[in-house]
């Protein structure tokens, strides 16, 4: 059997960010480390923001994805960072996370067309309703459940166009662990 027929790499499709954005996130979870003991921060090179995520998809099914993909044809949009907060039980929460504001309208059209040009492909939308957020940590090590008190400290006036998504690979074990491997202009209409 060919190797490309059974080598599968894991994928997912995010909307990037601006180095800008990466480092307030940075600087934010730098300060804020010993008040919120994760497990596992994200690399800054890491956040994303999630479209679809994908799995573990064979090698020879990946040409077809990128030429789906690069069928996407939607303007460009505003994003900014907005608040803070976990998903899981408040006592032991398994993701720290931020959301965004700004053109979600626009952001959902994006995550519904990717999702439109993969489905044909073999690709299985999620059940849960979309929530874009950027991952920040991973499974709370703490005692007697999370401080909410650095959630309030989070601001920002941090505002960027998505002028692009990308197609990402992951490389479990690894830091930074996401790699791009195809890019998707946005339109400036």
């Amino acid at each position: 059997m060919n190797k490309a027929h059974t080598e599968q790499v894991r994928l997912f499709v995010a909307v990037p960010l601006p180095e800008a954005i990466k480092d307030h996130l940075t600087r934010w979870a730098q300060q804020n480390k010993t008040k919120l003991p994760f497990r596992k921060w994200t690399h800054p090179a890491d956040y994303h923001i999630t479209l679809q995520f994908l799995g573990e998809t064979p090698m020879d099914k990946l040409e077809r994805l990128k030429t789906a993909l690069s069928d996407v044809q939607l303007p460009t949009f505003g994003l900014r960072l907005n608040t803070v907060g976990t998903f899981g039980p408040p006592k032991a929460p398994r993701i720290l996370w931020t959301s965004v504001d700004g053109d979600l309208p626009s952001l959902g059209s994006l995550h519904k067309d990717v999702v439109r040009r993969t489905s044909p492909l073999g690709f299985v939308p999620e059940d849960r309703p979309y929530k874009p957020h950027i991952t920040l940590a991973r499974t709370f090590a703490g005692e007697g459940g999370l401080d909410a008190a650095p959630f309030s400290g989070f601001r920002s006036s941090e505002q960027w166009t998505a002028d692009h998504f990308v197609l990402m690979r992951t490389h479990l074990r690894a830091s930074p662990m996401y790699e791009t491997i195809g890019k998707y202009p946005l339109s400036n209409r």
